[in-house]
């Protein structure tokens, strides 16, 4: 949580994240068996303007890092008002 807040602050001016949340999804590849978990949520506003190419590849570099080292299935971010789920994760740059 602290790489997150660090990466959108210094990216895009500030960050917040929000106390443990209790979740569920649904894991298809195990017949559909609820699993719960306790996210923290981050969020962050930004101007467009600050949506430069160089801040959207810190910031796919920083998304994809996190699904990988966490182990996560899904990673998502809502910019706008869309929802982008990243499931394939980039190797690790060498």
């Amino acid at each position: 949580m602290t790489r997150a807040l660090e990466t959108l602050g210094a990216l895009f001016r500030g960050a917040t994240a929000y106390p443990r949340a209790r979740g569920v999804w649904r894991d298809d590849e195990r017949g559909g068996e609820l699993q719960y978990e306790e996210p923290t949520i981050v969020t962050c506003y930004a101007d467009p303007a600050a949506l430069t190419d160089s801040a959207r590849l810190r910031l796919r570099a920083f998304l994809h890092g996190l699904g990988r080292e966490a182990n996560q299935g899904e990673v998502g971010i809502v910019i706008g008002d869309k929802y982008y789920g990243i499931t394939k994760f980039d190797r690790e740059s060498v």
